[in-house]
């Protein structure tokens, strides 16, 4: 699904890098701010649901993200059974957080 999203993203103009920041503290795809290029707008994390649905992964998830939110990061997260369920109103969700977050700056 990873894969999907960048190439989605990437074909709707968007400059995308893959596997942003260190350790334990990697994000999936970060979505480059056009406007001031060495910098992020958003985080994206593409999750599975098997792999989430148990308690210590969600909550492992949670922490994670506040630490990285607590570093300044705005964190967008899609669940796969979401992406492949309605991938348009997820691309939809994408593009409306990057614009917010554009017009923010």
């Amino acid at each position: 699904m990873e894969e999907d999203v960048y190439h989605t993203l990437v074909e709707l103009g968007y400059v995308i890098r893959s596997q942003v920041g260190c350790s334990g503290y990697r994000i999936d795809l970060a979505v480059v701010d056009k406007n001031h290029p060495g910098e992020f707008l958003l985080g994206i994390e593409c999750d599975g649901a098997s792999y989430h649905n148990t308690p210590t992964a969600r909550d492992r998830d949670r922490l994670r993200q506040q630490v990285l939110e607590k570093l300044g990061w705005n964190i967008h997260r899609i669940w796969s059974t979401d992406w492949f369920r309605n991938k348009p109103a997820q691309v939809l969700l994408l593009r409306e957080r990057i614009q917010e977050l554009q017009n923010n700056r």
